[in-house]
């Protein structure tokens, strides 16, 4: 199945150039830097989905409404959420700061355009748009600007072409404003879409905002780029495979059926997991090694840890749009509450060095995945005659 997504659409280039941009970042301007980086990136993307209410996802499982049609909901979405977020800041004394903002509503957008040009087959310009801020953070991080600035410069870039790009489709979905397109938007069932993803998406983030709080920058990008060191070929992978799924998964008439394509996707990349683990519990310290200066207490053991919950959070991230998908993103909602629930009785209950947090964020993502697992295989199994939606 990898294969045949390879051969079949250059989908997969921008996450090379993602990786090498990473990278390159981190050799350049040091580990401070690129975990400042990282930071910026896992937050704002965290609010980006409150803020967009998952239209990108979507647009790409949902055929129901014109892509015109999908477009003037989407942008009336972002702008009322842009507004809340905005006013909810203010009220609560500003703890986001306005660059962390500003990224989130520019990455908002460009998920949104970019899964319309994926949904009109489009792959060439679809890879050319999502790797134009892979090559604006090199520029911009050689250029010395500051971390914090460059990631929302670098997809603002990519935004700007995109707009124009899609300005027919803007001007038609323009034109389709009225009161009674307005009364037509549904915001409960993406709402419940895009507070399970938040949900997630801020319990994963807020990994890294506590090891940012206990343990600063350096341990964040000793996170970060242990994760794209060696869970860098899953995450391009899944990356390029995903969306095909989503195109084959809003085909099928069942959620048995949904539920095994996605179990097949996830069988395929096994060999892959078992190389990550095998060779991060063997040689992580070394690999790092040519990447920065390793001056840290953490074994291979608890980096081979750190890539495990990396591929426990793609796989539920992934989830999350099958989810979405089979209209049961309230139910992996409540599993999310579950696992951080458990989370955190370990986290008051233990010290906090930075190894007995990895366990502690381990713990809690081995009790969400083995739940979605068991709940997707019931549906595999026990849910193969479900009736026409």
């Amino acid at each position: 199945m990898i294969i045949s997504v390879i051969k079949k659409s250059p989908v997969v280039i921008h996450q090379f150039f993602f990786l090498f941009a990473q990278l390159l970042i981190l050799k350049m301007n040091g580990i401070g830097y690129s975990g400042t980086l990282a930071y910026v990136g896992i937050v704002s993307t965290f609010l980006a989905v409150l803020i967009n209410l998952r239209w990108d996802i979507e647009i790409m499982v949902n055929n129901q409404l014109a892509l015109h049609e999908s477009l003037f909901d989407s942008s009336v979405t972002i702008i009322l959420m842009t507004i809340i977020v905005l006013s909810l800041n203010i009220i609560v004394g500003s703890p986001l700061s306005i660059y962390i903002i500003l990224s989130a509503i520019i990455i908002s957008i460009h998920e949104l355009l970019v899964s319309i040009l994926f949904v009109q087959k489009k792959i060439y310009r679809y890879s050319l748009f999502r790797t134009i801020p892979a090559i604006a953070l090199i520029f911009f991080a050689s250029s010395g600007l500051e971390a914090e600035l460059i990631w929302p410069a670098s997809f603002f870039i990519s935004v700007l072409f995109l707009s124009i790009y899609f300005v027919s489709l803007f001007k038609k979905a323009i034109t389709g404003i009225s009161i009674k397109r307005l009364k037509k938007i549904k915001f409960q069932h993406k709402f419940y879409a895009a507070i399970t993803a938040t949900t997630f998406s801020f319990f994963s983030a807020l990994f890294v905002i506590i090891i940012n709080y206990y343990y600063g920058s350096d341990y964040v990008g000793l996170w970060s780029n242990t994760i794209r060191i060696f869970n860098s070929l899953l995450i391009f992978l899944l990356g390029a495979s995903l969306p095909f799924v989503l195109n084959i998964i809003r085909d099928k008439k069942t959620d048995s059926e949904k539920a095994k394509i996605f179990f097949y996707c996830w069988l395929s990349f096994c060999p892959l997991l078992i190389l990550s683990l095998f060779l991060a519990s063997n040689l992580g310290e070394y690999i790092l090694s040519f990447f920065m200066t390793y001056d840290f207490e953490v074994s291979n053991v608890y980096l081979s840890y750190i890539v495990l919950i990396s591929i426990a959070i793609s796989f539920v991230g992934s989830a999350q749009a099958l989810y979405q998908g089979i209209n049961k993103s309230i139910l992996l909602l409540g599993m999310i509450f579950i696992s951080a629930s458990t989370g955190l009785i370990y986290f008051f209950s233990d010290s906090h060095s930075f190894n007995s947090l990895i366990e502690v964020f381990l713990i809690s993502m081995s009790v969400l995945s083995a739940m979605v697992i068991f709940h997707l295989l019931f549906i595999s199994i026990f849910k193969r005659n479900d009736s026409l939606k």
